[in-house]
């Protein structure tokens, strides 16, 4: 048996489908779906049932993905741990950190000269979204995000609480200074898919009944929303007090920020450096707050 199989295996059960299977592996369709007929063949069993409307576990495959999960789990540890091996110094190779693309943009990007140039060699990716990464499967090495390890990740990971990101409320310098009633004003809110968070939570209980101007899931949007004068928006207070054309009206709320690693990488020297970094910059922005 080809033990790279598993692989393929596991991204298709994971996705149900050859596809979004393939993007995840990076490899075509057609590719995805070879591999998974020869291990079938060599398994001597059928593991997906093929649909229109995806790939199905069977049985078998149910019982086989079991299985599979732990050898996946040894796998990655196993990479985890050789990620010094061969290297020719500290600060050789990468490290990957997830984060949002606020404080990707807006903390880490401005600080990250004085971290590059005392770890010469040392490659930082940045992956940025809304969405949780799997640390396990090497998504990234370490993540700083505003939420805990969910229960599932109880023991496989080391969390360390950063402090808290403070969210308030803005409108345009000239809706102020017109003595305009900021509640009566426009507002901007985030779309279905972020309507849980606190932040979209305060909007719709300001603004009830009221629907809001734009929707959006990105904060980016979000913030040239604002410098566009389309109504109040909700910003971080470490960016929205750094635009002159806006003017605090309210408090929101503060999320909690947390450091989160597998617990294979806290004697890994390149993740220690930039914990201690991210940690740094997250409490400079509290500081200056």
């Amino acid at each position: 048996m080809n033990w790279d199989d598993l692989r393929y295996f596991l991204a298709v059960a994971r996705a149900a489908g050859l596809t979004p299977a393939a993007h995840e592996l990076g490899v075509s369709p057609a590719t995805v779906s070879r591999r998974i007929d020869a291990f079938e063949q060599a398994m001597g069993m059928a593991l997906f049932l093929r649909r229109q409307t995806g790939y199905t576990l069977t049985n078998d495959g149910e019982t086989l993905l079991a299985a599979a999960l732990p050898v996946e789990q040894a796998m990655l540890g196993f990479a985890r741990r050789s990620q010094d091996a061969g290297q020719s110094g500290a600060w050789s190779g990468s490290v990957r950190v997830a984060t949002s693309e606020t404080i990707a943009s807006h903390w880490i990007v401005p600080r990250l000269p004085e971290f590059v140039q005392g770890h010469p060699g040392l490659q930082v990716e940045l992956v940025t979204g809304v969405n949780t990464v799997n640390l396990s499967r090497r998504d990234a090495d370490i993540a700083l995000r505003m939420s805990p390890p969910a229960r599932e990740e109880e023991g496989e990971y080391i969390a360390q609480h950063a402090g808290a990101m403070a969210f308030a409320a803005y409108v345009g310098a000239a809706d102020v200074q017109a003595q305009r009633d900021w509640r009566s004003l426009p507002y901007v809110n985030w779309g279905d898919s972020l309507a849980h968070v606190p932040m979209a939570r305060w909007a719709t209980g300001v603004f009830a009944g009221k629907p809001a101007v734009l929707l959006t899931n990105s904060m980016p949007v979000m913030i040239a929303a604002g410098e566009a004068g389309l109504g109040l928006v909700v910003l971080p207070e470490s960016v929205g007090a750094r635009m002159p054309a806006l003017v605090r009206v309210d408090f929101v709320c503060a999320r909690d920020l947390w450091l989160v690693y597998h617990r294979d990488l806290r004697e890994n020297q390149r993740v220690t450096a930039m914990r201690d970094f991210l940690l740094e910059v997250a409490r400079s922005h509290q500081a200056a707050a």
